[in-house]
């Protein structure tokens, strides 16, 4: 009997990938939720939820029944900190009780952390970042997930692994946190416009250290650690394994886009970016791309966010290497190269 995976946040980057990975595999019945409509198509039963009501997983136990893994993804922002750990945490807690009761067979839930987990937002950490760190002060709705995940799971058949990836390069549409698109159609910009493409930040966050996380990469992990009773109970971190300064990537950026790249100047995307939408309209009727607004591409703060870190920001991934998963060897620019190629094959930017 094949599992039957229940994927959830299906238009999230995290996802996304996951669903394309384990419908390819063959090995999974694969069952995708979102809030609202999915913005692609798969081999793989689509179910419109809202885990924010406490009802939603009841309503559909008929659907849901033979759930044996959970792979969480969902979030929703919110103004604060406190609303947005009650509120994720809330999503989390009304889709395990649920599950709980319907699905008999249910087995394990993988879900997502991050750098927040170590305070990446806000600002230095101590790196290489390990699992074993101590907590930052909360709130968090990365702690407050895992605290309840650890008390709902005592002396259930049932078990958790948490996952933490580093900037997740991967498609996606409509996802605020996508470094990949970003970039892709800043450098588009830039070429149309007959400009240079800067590093938009200081020189000294052009010279730190950091690391991403390729999101097939990180589906495979999701598979690995959900599937692995030693993996229970535990907490990764998952990366491409390489550590690279953005010195070094973003003159492949401009070869890659036939775009020029000159010396650092620190401006901000999010000021400069406001005006670009009737650029970017008047390119998608040049290009024949996919009629999707600027903003519903690209969310330039987070550029800014990454683009100014002015410390290195790196984890140590040799706890999943101890444990057997051994694919994270991957060179950091394929991965933003395969990404920037899934969005020239999809229309999104110019070929």
């Amino acid at each position: 009997m094949k599992n039957t995976a229940l994927i959830t946040g299906g238009n999230g980057i995290v996802g996304r990938n996951l669903a394309t990975y384990l419908e390819a595999t063959g090995n999974w019945n694969v069952i995708v939720t979102s809030h609202s409509k999915l913005s692609y198509k798969g081999e793989f039963e689509f179910l419109q939820l809202d885990l924010s009501d406490p009802g939603s997983i009841e309503a559909q136990k008929e659907r849901l029944k033979n759930v044996t893994h959970v792979f969480f993804g969902a979030y929703v922002e919110k103004q604060t900190l406190a609303e947005q750990t009650t509120a994720n945490t809330q999503l989390l807690e009304n889709l395990v009780m649920g599950i709980e009761k319907v699905a008999p067979n249910f087995k394990h839930i993988t879900f997502i952390q991050g750098g927040k987990a170590y305070g990446a937002h806000l600002g230095k950490y101590k790196t290489p970042a390990k699992e074993t760190d101590a907590r930052h002060f909360p709130p968090n709705f990365y702690y407050s997930q895992e605290d309840f995940l650890r008390q709902q799971s005592k002396e259930k058949q049932w078990n958790w692994t948490a996952l933490r990836p580093d900037i997740i390069i991967g498609i996606a549409i409509g996802n605020p946190m996508n470094l990949g698109t970003l970039i892709a159609i800043y450098a588009s910009l830039c070429k149309e416009l007959n400009v240079p493409m800067r590093f938009p930040g200081p020189e000294r966050a052009y010279e730190v250290l950091v690391n991403v996380t390729d999101a097939e990469l990180l589906a495979k992990g999701m598979e690995y650690v959900s599937i692995n009773e030693s993996a229970n109970g535990e907490i990764f971190n998952l990366t491409n394994g390489d550590i690279f300064r953005w010195k070094e990537l973003w003159p492949k950026f401009g070869e890659y886009f036939g775009v020029a790249v000159e010396e650092p100047q620190t401006f901000s995307l999010a000021t400069y970016m406001a005006d670009k939408n009737k650029l970017w309209n008047e390119m998608v009727q040049k290009y024949q791309l996919e009629e999707h607004s600027l903003d519903h591409l690209v969310k330039w703060p987070f550029g800014d966010f990454i683009f100014n870190n002015v410390h290195d920001a790196f984890f140590d991934v040799n706890k999943l290497r101890r444990l057997g998963f051994q694919d994270m060897q991957l060179d950091s620019f394929t991965s933003f190269k395969r990404v920037f190629d899934q969005l020239k094959a999809h229309r999104i930017i110019p070929s």
